[in-house]
């Protein structure tokens, strides 16, 4: 049955509650406005629309819910009872709580954002400690994976966060992430993207989030992200706008705490709550000397800090794209280059009724500097077929060009580069040779699109140019010839090259004649 205004439901004493007007909805479900009916007290009823694929997420929903109900403080929303399913089948999971007249505290921020008015340094010690205070009650039982000002409110001049234990039933029933999970993209910690073990640090990363909204009236990431792709590479790899530029009244002791509280690494954050809390009771007003030249010190190392994360997060950005580069290239080695090897070595072996198969060991495609891709066919009595690929990367390419000067003068300076043919870069190129060196070449272009065009490239003599360095034919450059020779058999040189689109047949056709007929 699905919860309506006017219809009540019960807690574990038989009171009832009467639904008397919806005041919040989600993708979790509603919050009904109610009142008890034995005293006509006011309370809130929250549903939830989980949606469990198996037994053990039921089992996990039920014991976060009953750790919950645990938690009390006066900085958390008292949880009156919780229906789990099982007393009242007919009724779909709530839970009837502490009703908050104050709203939330994103209501509040919005309001704040039209107004301007910024708070006090005294006002936002105030309300951090309180929310300090609720988060050490919420984590000494469970985390709570969903922190953002909409799940905080005000009752009375009093902070309160709720919806603790339930950032997994939003997240089953969105379907936004999985069930271990949950939380709100705009305020998820880098870890939580990972689906890594849940922690305390990273509800003091949400929280964070929270408190810099508070201090500056603005989102801690500029661009605001609009998509959950977004959030991912901002909350990854974007440092935080420096809080001296949004609110440079800030006290540097309180934007260093918003620091350290959204640093990237949960190893730099806070490891408890207590810590947060003892900073926020230090707090004081610079009047003394002392004092200001404390305050000016500890301006110069969030200067720092900030200066550290920009950096961190573009070394950890361009790490990323290099793993993904990488996997992107080996998977098209895989699927174009070997997987068509296998299936022909699969089928002469099938047809073959000679005991000495062709064989390849598995596992063998990535060499140890994870930019070099290595297979090996074995084709007995005494030939082989071995494929190097070397994914291209800029930092690996180096040239020297001559550098401009303005009054004159010459000069080479050194530049790294990716090499190119015919105005494409090239992704990846390697070397198809046999056991007695005849071979050919293959190249990765990028084609403008996620995968590249593969090139075959046969290589030739130019008997027109003989010098008596010919080689015998057809035969591959070696990888560490392709960056001088790729350009060369372009134009009048040595060698020539031919250089044809990938096609299934002619790539199998080439390693049939080194299988067995160039040997």
């Amino acid at each position: 049955m699905i919860l309506t205004v006017g219809l009540s439901v019960k807690d574990d004493k038989d009171n009832l509650y009467i639904l008397d007007e919806i005041i919040g909805q989600g993708g979790f479900g509603y919050v009904f406005k109610a009142h008890r009916e034995k005293d006509n007290s006011v309370w809130a009823v929250k549903t939830t629309l989980p949606s469990f694929g198996n037994s053990s997420s039921v089992l996990s929903f039920k014991n976060e819910i009953r750790s919950a109900t645990k938690v009390c403080g006066e900085n958390v929303i008292r949880y009156e009872y919780v229906h789990d399913g099982d007393a009242f089948p007919e009724f779909p999971p709530y839970i009837i709580m502490e009703y908050a007249d104050g709203g939330t505290l994103g209501t509040i921020l919005e309001k704040g954002k039209h107004s301007g008015k910024i708070y006090t340094d005294n006002e936002l010690i105030g309300i951090f400690k309180q929310l300090a205070k609720g988060m050490r009650q919420i984590n000494s039982s469970l985390v709570h994976r969903d922190i953002k000002p909409d799940n905080i409110l005000l009752c009375g001049n009093t902070f309160k966060i709720s919806d603790f234990g339930l950032s997994k039933v939003v997240a089953e029933s969105t379907r936004t992430l999985s069930f271990k999970g949950g939380g709100t993209p705009l305020y998820m910690a880098p870890e939580a993207w990972d689906l890594s073990k849940n922690t305390i640090q990273m509800d003091i990363y949400s929280m964070g989030i929270v408190f810099y909204e508070l201090a500056t009236l603005q989102y801690p990431y500029t661009p605001l992200p609009n998509t959950l792709e977004e959030c991912k590479s901002t909350h990854l790899y974007s440092a935080i706008t420096n809080i001296c530029k949004t609110h440079p009244a800030l006290s540097p002791s309180l934007t260093s705490l918003i620091n350290r509280m959204l640093e990237k690494s949960a190893k730099r954050r806070f490891s408890t709550w207590d810590e947060i809390i003892e900073l926020l009771d230090a707090q004081s007003t610079p009047n003394s000397t002392v004092d200001k030249m404390v305050a000016m010190a500890i301006s110069a190392k969030n200067a720092e800090d900030i200066a550290r994360q920009k950096q961190e997060g573009t070394f950890k950005h361009q790490k990323k794209e290099k793993e993904d580069f990488l996997k992107l290239v080996y998977s098209q080695f895989e699927q174009t280059i070997i997987a068509p090897i296998i299936e022909y070595a699969e089928k002469v072996n099938l047809q073959y009724a000679g005991k000495e198969k062709l064989t390849f060991p598995t596992n063998q495609y990535v060499a140890p500097d994870q930019k070099n891709f290595f297979w090996k066919l074995i084709i007995p009595p005494n030939n082989y077929l071995a494929i190097n690929l070397e994914a291209i990367l800029k930092e690996n390419f180096v040239r020297e060009v001559p550098i401009d000067r303005i009054f004159g003068g010459e000069g080479m300076r050194r530049e790294n580069y990716i090499p190119q043919y015919k105005g494409k870069n090239i992704l990846a190129w390697g070397e198809i040779t046999n056991k007695s060196r005849y071979g050919f070449n293959i190249l990765l272009l990028d084609s403008g699109d996620i995968y590249g065009d593969w090139i075959i490239m046969n290589n030739k003599n130019n008997f027109s140019l003989a010098t008596g360095k010919e080689r015998r034919e057809p035969f591959a450059f070696s990888l560490q010839e392709l960056p001088k020779e790729i350009n060369k058999v372009q134009v009048t040189h040595l060698y020539r090259a031919d250089f044809d689109e990938f096609n299934s047949a002619s790539f199998l056709g080439l390693i049939q004649s080194l299988s067995f007929v160039f040997m």
